[in-house]
């Protein structure tokens, strides 16, 4: 299985933006720039938040 990263997206947009639209690089980042995707943050930038300890639960006794 093969994942795709931010950046192999971004020059498959640049190749196919100058290849079959004949875009100059300035447009091209104007494009870029706007996608979604790439303003926000990603996942990975941040350490995950740690787990509750875990602990036996109290079951009220039922009589």
């Amino acid at each position: 299985m093969n994942m795709c990263t931010i950046k192999s997206i971004q020059d498959a947009i640049r190749e196919c933006c100058q290849s079959q639209h004949d875009m100059e690089p300035i447009e091209i980042d104007q494009i870029v720039d706007n996608l979604p995707f790439f303003k926000e943050k990603s996942l990975f930038d941040t350490p995950p938040l740690p787990k509750p300890p875990y602990g036996r639960r109290k079951r009220p006794h039922s009589n």
